[in-house]
Order: C-alpha cells, then structure tokens, then sequence
C-alpha cells in the first residue's frame, strides 16, 4: 500500500515540478525561511537520504539518512543555488533510484530495522511511508490545494500521525481549537 501510494504522489509531485516555470523557484514556498527551490531540493535530497535507508535493509550495513547534524540544512542550501532546470533532472533521478532500491528489497529486507533522521528505529516497510509524506505534503506547498486527489485512506493514515505528533509536542489545545474551527490558533509547519 505505502510503495503504491509513494509512486502515485511521486507521480504527480514529479508533474507539478516539471511545470514549475523557472522564475518560480526564486519565489518563497510556504515554509519560513526556504524558496521554492530549496523546497525542490529538499525532495531531491530526502530521496537519496531515504535510499540510504534503503541500502541499509538491503546489505545490513548501517548506512544513516546523513552523515551528521547539518548535512541534511548543507544540502538543500547547496541545491537550492542550482538552476532549475538542473534540479528538476535531479528530483526525477533520485526519485527513480530510490523506486529501484525500494523495489529491489526481499520480504527479508523489508523487515531490516533502520534508524530515521529523527532517531526513530522502524522497519523498511515504512520508507516508502517515510517519502509519501514527504511527496504528498510538499506537493499541496508547491502547487496548493492537492488534497481531494488522493485516497481517503492515506489521508487518514496522515492526519492520525500529525494529530500524534501534535500532541506530542504539547500542542493538543492549538490543534482542538482548530479542528473544532473554534481557534484561528496558529501551527507550525507540520512536516
């Protein structure tokens, strides 16, 4: 379900980047502080990051998303000064490769425990979980309302985890308040 969920939200993500006009990636994206193309960038390097995690079930070698603390914030900067066009390529390419190493993994492999960037162990059965957050979220930032595409079921499956994660970060009274449309209470980016 996850693997066929990353690759229809690869899919459109992959159709909304190439129609991405080149002016655009200078704009702001919704996320404080980063531009459209350091959005594009962050998808690209989230794919390779999570092929390391495939790489991982697959050999068994500890093989982490990044290297150290600020790799992950190097990368997108570093990627966000490339030309569009060059980015582009680059979101389609890592998005294939980590479609291959994902599909090239046995039952065996799926099970292999890897380490998240956040420091959550879990098994490979939820990397391809990992990008359709990443693919889908991203996607409604760059190209607005995408939410009634997709499948009720993996709506569901994303706001049960923002709701745990809400409430996790102490945030249960904001998160009521809007749900309830009783509070204009501000969030923070989710993801």
């Amino acid at each position: 379900m996850y693997l066929t969920w990353m690759r229809a939200g690869t899919e459109r993500l992959l159709e909304i980047v190439d129609g991405l006009e080149e002016p655009r990636f200078a704009e702001p994206s919704p996320l404080p502080g980063w531009t459209i193309g350091h959005l594009v960038a962050h998808l690209h390097f989230n794919a390779r990051a999570l092929g390391r995690l495939a790489s991982w079930a697959a050999t068994g070698v500890e093989t982490p998303m990044y290297d150290g603390a600020g790799q992950r914030e190097q990368e997108i900067s570093a990627g966000a000064t490339l030309r569009p066009v060059v980015l582009k390529g680059l979101v389609r390419e890592s998005a294939a490769e980590l479609d291959g190493l994902l599909s090239a993994l046995t039952d065996e492999q799926w099970s292999s425990s890897v380490v998240t960037a956040q420091g959550r162990t879990v098994s490979a059965e939820e990397i391809p979980w990992l990008r359709v957050r990443e693919v889908v979220v991203h996607g409604a930032d760059l190209d607005g309302d995408t939410w009634a595409q997709w499948p009720e079921e993996l709506l569901r499956a994303l706001v049960v985890e923002i709701v745990e994660q809400r409430f996790a970060r102490g945030q249960a009274a904001a998160l009521a308040g809007v749900l309830t449309g009783r509070s204009p209470a501000p969030l923070p980016p989710w993801l």
